[in-house]
């Protein structure tokens, strides 16, 4: 994601954005059998930076899509903006028709598909000078830029396969609205309650916490073989109960002042069978809109180009302040990161800079550009299943003289 894609502007990579051809041949997608709106509003005032429209209604069971359009009031009644989730395809089209011709679908988002048959939905469009900011159920889905300009926008409508449809109209501070299901977690803070930086060292050969019928992948769980024993099928079944973990996108929060020198994050999943990338900001600020300051954004990007075993990635640092990114580093490194395997991240704030192990070994650093005590959010995404996160002390080794995590190219304690 040029965050664009991976859900917002907020990161610097490049992310191969993929559009599908619009045109006649396609013209069916974009007409319904009753051409009658489900919702009209023609009295919408004039759009600006902030304005945002919430969109509410439920999903038929029969449902096969629907649109939600922003009209421009001209001859041949342009469409500055067609939002089309079409539910057989789980994909949501972006798309603009001008003077009768629909222009290249946009379709890609790193955000799962959140619309459900039979269930209620809550689709939020936020107008910005560069674009327009959607989210679906409370979470940022994609950003679509103008190709026609938002002030000559003058009626909404809303069509095909919906009910009980209303909008809100409201003019905001901050970006996406936050529902119950799109909240930022608290994160998990786990330091020595007697404030001892020390541990045994027989406490630090624990590497990952992750239960194991968590790391099966696509084990069989409504079929189970009757020649399979007992254990088997219970161990199978646990799965199918097991908590599945963090959903991404993540939003962890912590307290403020917290993330210190001699203090590290702790992140453990399992990378996904054929990863492209995923990345990590260490922010101020759960919005999407403003831009947050991000202290640290850590990227890794998986390429089959690249030489080297599986486990080789880009891995990209960067950090946003003042409006824009920093300068940005990137390695090719042997990560630790494999295809399907479970890992331990850990991000250790040291004296100067973030460090950043994978399973124990130390991978890269980051010089700090800012104070590390400033981030009080934590936001991941990408082709990760996430297991936890976590808060803790990087304490020193009893009897070793040195800390769990070290560097070891530095000698000097920090």
């Amino acid at each position: 994601m040029c965050f664009k894609v991976l859900g917002s502007n907020l990161c610097c990579c490049c992310c191969g954005h993929q559009t599908k051809k619009g045109g006649l041949n396609e013209a069916s997608f974009y007409e319904y059998t009753d051409p009658l709106p489900k919702y009209c509003n023609n009295e919408i005032g004039r759009l600006g930076e902030g304005v945002s429209f919430t969109f509410t209604g439920k999903i038929p069971i029969n449902c096969e899509r629907f649109s939600l359009n922003f009209v421009l009031n001209n001859e041949t009644k342009d469409i500055a903006l067609h939002i089309n989730p079409r539910l057989p395809q789980n994909y949501i089209v972006r798309n603009t028709k001008l003077h009768e011709i629909w222009g290249p679908e946009e379709v890609s988002s790193a955000l799962p598909f959140l619309l459900t048959r039979g269930e209620r939905f809550s689709i939020q469009v936020l107008v910005t000078s560069a674009c327009y900011m959607i989210s679906v159920n409370g979470h940022h889905f994609a950003e679509y830029g103008h190709r026609i300009p938002y002030n000559e926008v003058k009626m909404i409508e809303v069509k095909g396969d919906v009910e009980e449809v209303d909008m809100l109209r409201t003019i905001v501070q901050s970006y996406p609205e936050r529902l119950p299901e799109s909240k930022a977690k608290q994160i998990e803070i786990h330091l020595n309650e007697d404030g001892s930086d020390e541990i045994d060292a027989s406490a630090e050969e624990e590497m990952i916490n992750i239960p194991a019928e968590w790391c099966l992948i696509n084990a069989p769980t409504k079929q189970i073989d009757p020649i399979f024993p007992k254990s088997a099928q219970s161990l199978l079944s646990l799965q199918s109960s097991k908590d599945d973990g963090l959903t991404l996108p993540y939003y962890g929060a912590l307290p403020p002042a917290s993330l210190t020198e001699g203090r590290c994050l702790k992140i453990e999943g399992r990378v996904r069978l054929l990863p492209h990338s995923f990345y990590i900001n260490l922010q101020h600020g759960q919005n999407i809109w403003p831009h947050p300051t991000i202290a640290f954004h850590l990227n890794p990007r998986f390429s089959q180009a690249s030489s080297g075993p599986m486990g080789k990635a880009v891995v990209c640092r960067n950090s946003w302040s003042a409006g824009s990114w920093g300068v940005e580093e990137r390695s090719e490194l042997d990560t630790n990161f494999r295809p399907g395997r479970t890992f331990s991240l850990v991000i250790v704030c040291a004296k100067d800079s973030f460090e950043v192990y994978v399973n124990k070994k130390f991978i890269t650093e980051f010089k700090y550009k800012m104070a590390s005590d400033l981030v009080d959010t934590i936001y991941i995404q990408g082709d990760i299943k996430l297991w936890n996160v976590t808060l803790e002390q990087n304490a020193m080794i009893r009897g070793k003289n040195v800390r769990i995590y070290h560097n070891p190219t530095y000698t000097e304690e920090y």
